[in-house]
């Protein structure tokens, strides 16, 4: 028999094109939520409480640097990075 009645196999041949943009938007979504992390996004900021004390700080004038001859500057910290790093206590 060539002709298949219309019930037979109508599910069969619409399954692909119901089951495939399903699928797609499945992994699509799944991919979406795992790189975005959308669901906690702000989770952290809103669950950490940060005391930050008082930035406001001065700038002291030593000298001018007209006509430099030396190639770096006078107190560098380029061997102890962390040489000039203070803590600041929170109010």
């Amino acid at each position: 028999m060539l002709l298949a009645e219309s019930g037979d196999g109508a599910i069969g041949i619409a399954f692909p094109f119901i089951a495939g943009p399903a699928v797609f938007a499945a992994v699509y979504g799944g991919i979406y939520r795992y790189y975005r992390n959308t669901d906690k996004r702000h989770h952290f900021e809103r669950e950490t409480d940060v005391a930050v004390g008082n930035l406001r700080t001065g700038d002291r004038k030593v000298g001018t640097n007209n006509r430099q001859k030396s190639r770096t500057m006078a107190g560098e910290n380029s061997t102890d990075h962390l040489q000039r790093v203070r803590r600041i206590s929170a109010e």
